[in-house]
């Protein structure tokens, strides 16, 4: 397990992780701006509520990419169908 410091909104964490340091700092770098493009639009949010806030979009991102992904799965679902039905004529 890999221990990496990284920043968040000025705070240090310590992260431990089996992910390669540079996806954990990826993912640090993501949050950090996240959180910052809130803080940018708001008066005196808190850390906390900050946080929450982040943390509801980047989960509503989450799952509209997943329902992305499950329509992809979909269609190429239908279309190897398809493409099998036509082989087998």
């Amino acid at each position: 397990m890999n221990r990496i410091e990284v920043e968040i909104m000025g705070q240090r964490l310590t992260v431990a992780s089996d992910d390669a340091e540079s996806h954990v700092r990826r993912v640090a770098g993501y949050v950090d701006g996240q959180m910052r493009q809130l803080a940018a639009g708001r008066t005196a949010a808190g850390m906390a509520d900050l946080a929450l806030l982040t943390a509801l979009n980047i989960a509503s991102e989450y799952w509209k990419l997943q329902d992305q992904q499950d329509e992809l799965q979909r269609t190429i679902d239908r279309l190897s169908e398809r493409v099998l039905a036509r082989l087998g004529e």
